[in-house]
């Protein structure tokens, strides 16, 4: 009987260990330590002479690798599976243009020696999940919500990187962003506001 109830122990101490080593690393916050270690290793006294990214500068940059990462597959899934023409070309648009801006911060990334995640949040994942489950104009309404109130985050990040952050090259690329940002934020507003006439039309009135 105790050597029955150290193998159910047993079993329940493996079985919990694996659940914890198969949950899917969050590669946000594993960029974030690795480009924290590595800011306060440089920041040592004897190495004052260097120019070091801050870990706010650093941290933005890896924000914002996820966010067009996050845009540019939600931009993607609405331009293939929305059926309105207005969602598929606001998707198209924002995936395009996410490739070049996506470009130019590996580029920047590169040159501070920042790494960047390799794919989007834990977080980010399970929105965009909860958009997969979305059909019809259920899906449109959702990813163009999901947009507006994405891209309103973007431009507060991007304005205060552009007045606060510290590396002259980080700074000019937020403030460079920030016309961008204000385009697909107008176009998915006015979209927004489209859609939602329309919802409140096609909605039956109780008799």
């Amino acid at each position: 009987m105790k050597n029955f109830v150290k193998l159910y122990s047993g079993l329940i101490v493996i079985s919990f260990l694996f659940s914890c080593n198969s949950r899917t690393p969050d590669s946000v916050k594993s960029a974030k330590e690795v480009n924290a270690k590595r800011i306060d290793s440089e920041s040592r006294p004897d190495d004052s002479s260097a120019i070091v990214l801050t870990k706010d500068d650093a941290d933005f940059l890896v924000n914002t690798a996820s966010g067009v990462m996050l845009e540019s597959q939600m931009g993607e899934l609405a331009r293939d599976r929305s059926g309105n023409k207005r969602v598929k070309e606001l998707g198209a648009m924002i995936a395009r243009d996410h490739e070049e801006a996506q470009a130019k911060l590996k580029k920047l990334a590169a040159a501070k020696n920042v790494t960047l995640p390799a794919d989007i949040s834990n977080h980010q994942q399970k929105q965009k999940e909860s958009l997969l489950k979305k059909e019809g104009i259920e899906f449109d309404r959702s990813y163009v919500d999901l947009t507006v109130n994405d891209y309103n985050k973007d431009i507060r990040d991007f304005g205060k990187a552009a007045k606060y952050a510290t590396d002259p090259d980080v700074k000019s690329f937020a403030s460079n962003s920030l016309p961008l940002l204000y385009t697909h934020l107008d176009s998915a507003r006015s979209l927004q506001k489209v859609m939602k006439r329309v919802i409140d039309i096609s909605t039956p009135i109780p008799k």
